[in-house]
């Protein structure tokens, strides 16, 4: 004979799942369970959830259904359709078999009528071509897609505020990327977008001021020791030196030396002091041009960080 009471628990017919007839301890309303969260139809309580689907998988009637995959790539916001659009192949079929010749001529011919018509207007036009430069100027940065999303968001609230009027897709699109750079903390410089952008320096940072002003972005401040590792590694320091740098960067920031002067210049002068202090040979033009700063500047950040480091 069981000892378990057998009306502890219920059968929720909506979902196929049993949980626990218990009244809700606000107001003795019925519970049940909806999208994993045992809610109580009366007031809304949630008693308990859960983040494990214990739902049945797709069940398989018959010896040629083998696969339980459930088909369709995640949706993402980095293609102007979010990825819902058909792609055609070229040679071979959905099971890996190559076509004949006049179905490969046939599916060309359907290829080419789907790429004319899977841009419904000229605006989904310009996020195609926005959202393609940012993945090209990603690949070139070596950018995550973390980024890439980020930045192809900002893109598409650039379009629907009408921001990219009397201004061009690239220019935008750069603007974006370097912005997304920005508010997730990844570290590339105004120039290092720039330099792989289809524009010039100038218009980058006009647009990028303009996303900044009319989007209220939540860039946070760079700091100089962001910037110090990659110019160590770019001009081949020793790691001593890198250390240095880093805790030169640490007391500029500290003595408020970075406030109202470029990370970059900051940076650059912190390098070159550990440099000099450990004494290895490098030139204050090679640090410069790596640093995207002018040699000038670095002498100005240097003579000023001799005053603090001391």
């Amino acid at each position: 004979m069981t000892t378990r009471n057998v009306y502890t628990t219920t059968f929720d017919e909506s979902n196929g799942q049993t949980i626990q007839a218990e009244h809700c301890p606000e107001c003795d309303g019925r519970l049940r369970t909806e999208g994993g969260e045992h809610r109580c139809t009366e007031c809304g309580l949630i008693v308990n959830e859960y983040w494990i689907d214990n739902t049945a998988q797709p069940r398989v009637f018959s010896s040629e259904e083998r696969s339980r995959k459930r088909t369709g790539a995640p949706l993402t916001v980095s293609r102007h359709d979010r990825g819902l659009s058909t792609e055609i192949g070229y040679k071979k079929d959905g099971y890996g078999k190559m076509l004949s010749g006049k179905r490969q001529r046939e599916f060309g011919r359907l290829r080419k009528q789907q790429n004319r018509a899977r841009f419904g207007s000229k605006q989904e036009r310009n996020l195609a071509h926005g959202f393609g430069e940012i993945k090209r100027m990603s690949g070139a940065l070596g950018l995550d897609k973390t980024v890439v999303e980020f930045a192809s968001q900002l893109f598409r609230t650039a379009q629907n505020e009408n921001l990219l009027v009397g201004r061009s897709i690239e220019s935008m699109s750069s603007a974006s990327l370097y912005a997304a750079c920005r508010c997730t903390g990844t570290t590339r410089t105004l120039n290092d977008v720039a330099r792989v952008a289809a524009c010039r320096y100038q218009r980058v940072k006009n647009d990028y001021k303009v996303l900044n002003a009319e989007l209220g972005l939540a860039a946070a401040v760079q700091r100089p020791k962001q910037l110090v590792p990659r110019i160590a590694s770019a001009c081949d320091v020793s790691r001593l030196a890198e250390r240095r740098a880093l805790e030169l960067a640490d007391v500029a920031w500290d003595e408020g030396l970075a406030n109202g002067r470029a990370p970059s210049g900051i940076a650059a002068a912190c390098v070159y002091m550990a440099v000099d202090e450990v004494g290895d040979a490098i030139t204050q033009v090679d640090v410069a041009k790596t640093a995207g700063t002018s040699p000038v500047t670095l002498r100005g950040r240097y003579e000023e960080l001799q005053n603090v480091a001391l």
